[in-house]
């Protein structure tokens, strides 16, 4: 019998999602907006029997409704298997566009793909209306993502494992399948009669995540369940913790950095400041920031650490000069190094970049340490400076100004549901 034979035996057995229970399913994630076509829900659709099932559900639940399908270009026959994917969705009256990813860089091409995958969905939902994406996460998802985390001894913060909403630059990602087991996925698509692709590498114990769905046991399962919750409560704590001591002790700068008072060094949270004044995606290593917190000062995840100057006690914490080379266009909703994004106007001849060296000869008084600026954005045109940003303090107030606005990513706290 063929894999894909056995899957949907399989699927046979296994009760279709409801419409009345992914209704209720989402009913848990709101808010997502007015049923309205210039504000559609959009659908992360790879062609897998996972995200098909969860795009007919979204369709059945919410009138409008937009697919995104990426190719990664990273095959010759990708771009017909995502027009495929993209003709199954509309013969199911789900409106499809196929997003096509550039040229990745020799190295870590997993990282890559992820990262300009994302990019390319968040900017096709800002260009569509869309404030929500569905991905199509489920249980077994979720099981063994606690397992490899568990695995890399991952604190309370990993093992509450993927969370139903969350927030990642300007939209917000949700995972309403997060309780429906896969065979039942592929029961709906069975009883909808939707056919869907089965990507070989699911199936190749090369991949750690592979080895791990296929070799769970029932019992080790459930217990994944049952260290999920007890992290969750751990973390909530933690969070409510750290929303206090931050409104108490850490003051944010429109420059982009922080003045922290000494005790705050020394909490749990100082990781999630520097993925914030970084830009990161993720808080640095627990053994990196040990070393940070044992010396008080230094480099880590693209900031530095350092004592607040001239009279001022406490600490600041900005971004590191070094590795700032990233240049983008200078269009308006354009991102830059995954802390700053341009709101116009457009400049067609223009690129945004660090203000890097020009920051000493454009500075003016003393309200910003020196250190800070180089990091702020710039417009730059023929290689020379022509703007920079409104609002920010510290540099020449004859300097043409354009808009810029902070978009970190990810918010320091509250960036999960706990009751999804």
């Amino acid at each position: 019998m063929s894999g894909q034979a056995v899957i949907k035996t399989a699927s046979m057995q296994a009760a279709p999602v409801t419409d009345g229970e992914f209704a209720a399913f989402m009913a848990q994630l709101e808010p997502f907006g007015p049923d309205v076509a210039d504000h559609p829900v959009c659908i992360a659709v790879s062609g897998g029997g996972d995200s098909m099932s969860l795009a007919v559900l979204a369709r059945r639940w919410r009138r409008h409704v937009l697919a995104l399908v990426v190719d990664h270009a990273l095959r010759p026959e990708s771009a017909e298997e995502a027009a495929l994917t993209c003709r199954r969705l509309e013969r199911q009256g789900i409106p499809a566009r196929q997003l096509t990813l550039g040229i990745m860089k020799p190295g870590g091409l997993q990282k890559q793909a992820r990262e300009a995958r994302f990019e390319a969905l968040e900017a096709a939902c800002v260009e569509a209306g869309a404030s929500v994406l569905l991905v199509a996460h489920h249980e077994a998802d979720q099981e063994e993502t606690l397992w490899m985390r568990q695995e890399r001894g991952s604190g309370s913060r990993g093992l509450c494992g993927m969370a139903g909403r969350v927030v990642r630059g300007r939209i917000a990602v949700l995972r309403p399948l997060l309780g429906v087991r896969p065979e039942r996925l592929r029961a709906t698509l069975c009883q909808a009669g939707v056919a869907w692709c089965e990507d070989p590498s699911n199936q190749n114990r090369r991949f750690r995540r592979v080895a791990v769905r296929q070799d769970m046991t029932d019992d080790e399962r459930q217990q994944m369940h049952e260290v999920r919750e007890q992290a969750s409560i751990i973390q909530q704590a933690d969070e409510e913790r750290l929303a206090a001591l931050v409104a108490q002790r850490v003051e944010w700068q429109p420059e982009g950095w922080l003045k922290l008072a000494p005790e705050v060094v020394q909490d749990d949270g100082l990781g999630r400041l520097i993925r914030l004044v970084g830009g990161r995606d993720y808080v640095p290593d627990r053994r990196a920031l040990m070393a940070l917190r044992q010396a008080g000062r230094g480099a880590l995840g693209r900031t530095c650490l350092a004592p607040l100057r001239g009279r001022e006690t406490g600490l600041m914490l900005y971004r590191e000069v070094r590795n700032l080379e990233e240049v983008v266009p200078a269009r308006k909703g354009q991102c830059w190094e995954g802390r700053w994004r341009y709101l116009g106007p457009d400049h067609p001849e223009g690129v945004i970049a660090a203000l890097g060296r020009q920051a000493g000869a454009l500075r003016e008084g003393r309200d910003v340490p020196a250190c800070v600026l180089p990091a702020l954005p710039a417009l730059w045109v023929g290689g020379e400076v022509v703007a920079v940003p409104e609002g920010m303090r510290g540099l020449c107030s004859g300097m043409p100004r354009v808009t810029f606005v902070w978009d970190g990513g990810t918010p320091l706290t509250g960036e999960r549901s706990w009751n999804r």
